[in-house]
């Protein structure tokens, strides 16, 4: 359904749209700021079969607008608007329907244009206020509350996990809640999120307290996390020459209807090798998995959750990053799961062509081990995507 057939959404639509030309002709004033950058993304999808060459894309634009009156009050909106485009968009017929659906307490997604080849999406990420004084900073509205340490997975992203495979979010997903944190001195800090929602059974609601102890900053958290008890951990700190980071989280359902007892856990080691060599990896365990095989569907899914984050019971990381010159960075990173035999491959170049303007090019290749018609198991490739992208940041 178009936005424009909705007229709370349009009403709501035209007043941002009204918000933004009103910042941008009050950029002169300090209590005011307003950012954003154009992108676009042309893409390719291809098996190993013959003719299965997609093409696709679609133009990203993003407004990021704050006002910041005083010293305590502080207020933000940011708008996410994609115009996808191509054959890519032709065979998923229900792209503006996935897209028109908003997880929030509050329905901020509009689909303006949905044509058969042709779908626009206009997402309302952040819309929040904040009040500080002293020790005290109370937030709510759609906020990102990033409570994770590791790089790659999250087991103690309780309010907005994100995929590691989308890699043009860089914003990552936000979420409707009330945030209060107070800072007890030195590094110490209590945190204390809600996330209402809109069926009892989704809130999730939880307690974080975080230090420094040593060369490690570390947290420990507990709540609801949809229908079930769950506690976790995390930290980050340097042990010699490496980075050491992780994340540890225990899910317990609260009644028959939410499963069974699950962990989710990772641990990440870096280390930077000649001064321009950054080398990683990690693990993931993951009990919710499939024990004999994988997901594609799930792994691609936009949103997952804290305590499913990988559609295998383990997966490893690799990844080498290097920075050829100052302007032009390269990248590999590899996932290998034993379940199912999953390896995802995702190169990376990326130029900085001028001051506000990027260039790169990302790889993401699947392999997964398939049964034949006579019982045969063999890994094959089971798709890849190219992708090109360009922005302008203003």
């Amino acid at each position: 359904m178009s936005t424009f057939s909705n007229p709370a959404k349009f009403t709501f639509l035209a007043l941002l749209v009204l918000l933004a030309g009103t910042l941008v002709s009050a950029q002169e004033s300090s209590n005011w700021s307003f950012r954003g950058y154009v992108k676009n993304l042309q893409q390719w999808g291809f098996t190993d079969a013959p003719n299965s060459l997609v093409s696709g894309g679609f133009f990203h634009n993003r407004l990021m607008l704050r006002y910041i009156p005083d010293t305590v009050w502080t207020f933000d909106a940011e708008v996410r608007n994609r115009l996808f485009y191509g054959e890519w968009v032709r065979f998923q017929p229900q792209m503006a329907d996935g897209l028109d659906q908003d997880n929030g307490l509050v329905d901020l997604s509009f689909v303006p244009v949905d044509r058969a080849a042709l779908v626009g999406s206009v997402v309302v990420d952040r819309l929040w206020t904040q009040w500080t004084k002293r020790n005290w900073t109370v937030r709510v509205g759609r906020q990102r509350i990033n409570w994770g340490m590791a790089l790659t997975w999250n087991p103690n992203d309780w309010f907005n996990a994100w995929n590691f495979l989308d890699f043009d979010y860089e914003e990552r997903p936000g979420s409707d809640a009330l945030r209060i944190q107070y800072q007890t001195g030195g590094f110490s800090q209590f945190d204390l999120a809600i996330r209402p929602a809109r069926h009892a059974r989704s809130i999730v609601g939880a307690l974080r307290y975080g230090g420094h102890v040593g060369n490690f900053d570390w947290q420990a958290l507990a709540g609801i996390y949809r229908n079930r008890l769950a506690i976790g951990t995390g930290w980050a700190g340097d042990a010699g020459q490496a980075g050491v980071k992780g994340e540890l989280a225990f899910f317990h359902p609260i009644d028959s209807t939410a499963g069974e007892t699950s962990v989710s856990a990772t641990a990440e080691i870096s280390t930077l090798v000649g001064g321009s060599w950054f080398l990683s990896g990690g693990l993931l365990i993951n009990s919710n998995g499939f024990g004999n095989g994988a997901d594609l569907d799930q792994l691609m899914a936009t949103n997952l959750s804290a305590d499913n984050l990988m559609p295998g019971k383990f997966s490893l990381l690799a990844s080498v990053s290097h920075s050829f010159t100052p302007l032009l960075q390269g990248a590999l990173s590899a996932v290998y799961s034993p379940n199912g035999q999953l390896i995802i491959l995702v190169p990376t170049l990326a130029w900085s062509v001028a001051e506000n303007w990027d260039l790169d090019l990302t790889g993401q290749l699947f392999w997964l081990e398939v049964e034949d018609q006579t019982g045969h198991r063999e890994v094959k490739n089971a798709g890849n995507g190219i992708y090109l992208r360009a922005r302008w940041s203003f």
